[in-house]
């Protein structure tokens, strides 16, 4: 019993914080790979400093709408998705009881317990029929009950993401007039903060700090490369 206390407790305390570092993370990311090829793309294909920073901001506003609504629909999906396996264990808890009893029995003897321990643990269970229908959520379809997300709350952690994460590719293009100068200010941004975007996320996942730094460098990498290539490749056709 202690030991079911204790994942209850840290899961309380672990899985919001999860939730939250995963609209962070690819927000940001988004919005800092998205608009730096968008950034050296155009900055490639000569246009002036005053168009790609039009570009620029326009990219960053549709990124934001787009993602930010993406964040809305696809919580808003995992809940009614969530809701409705709850409605079909309601039921089944109160249809077929004894066959929702025995599952609960062979979920506490897959866990080691014990036959006396087994019985005391699910006449607990099966005694209140909320808690049984929490329990059949978490236990026998891995969903517990708070993972339940606003979805407006996970629309604007992922749009303010996005905005953060355009900041770096876009700051140099406001300070500095000179295009290529503010290009290579913005590459050297975007890697410093997609190598500390990197640190963050291992930090919170507890891995090894450096490689996830690189990862993140590697993706906006790809990202400088391919707006390059893009760029000039246009602006020989155009």
């Amino acid at each position: 019993m202690v030991s079911l206390a204790k994942t209850h407790s840290e899961q309380k305390i672990h899985t919001p914080k999860a939730r939250s570092i995963r609209e962070i993370v690819f927000g940001v990311n988004d919005g800092l790979v998205s608009i730096t090829g968008l950034i050296v793309g155009v900055t490639a294909s000569r246009m002036s400093a005053h168009h790609i920073l039009l570009a620029g901001l326009a990219a960053v506003m549709a990124a934001t709408v787009a993602m930010g609504l993406g964040a809305y629909l696809s919580t808003a999906a995992q809940n009614e998705y969530f809701m409705a396996e709850r409605k079909r264990e309601i039921r089944e808890v109160h249809e077929v009881p004894e066959e929702e009893r025995r599952e609960v029995e062979g979920i506490y003897r897959a866990q080691g317990f014990t036959h006396e321990q087994v019985a005391m643990l699910t006449d607990h269970i099966t005694a209140d029929k909320e808690r049984w229908v929490d329990f059949m959520m978490k236990e026998e379809l891995g969903i517990p009950i708070d993972s339940l997300d606003n979805p407006w709350t996970s629309a604007g952690i992922m749009a303010l993401a996005v905005v953060v994460g355009s900041i770096p590719p876009i700051a140099p293009y406001i300070m500095i007039g000179n295009p290529q100068v503010a290009l290579l200010w913005a590459i050297v941004l975007a890697m410093l903060t997609a190598f500390g975007l990197g640190i963050a996320k291992a930090l919170v996942a507890k891995t090894v700090w450096w490689k996830s730094g690189v990862q993140f460098v590697i993706v906006a990498g790809i990202a400088v490369v391919v707006g390059i290539s893009a760029g000039h490749l246009l602006s020989h056709i155009l």
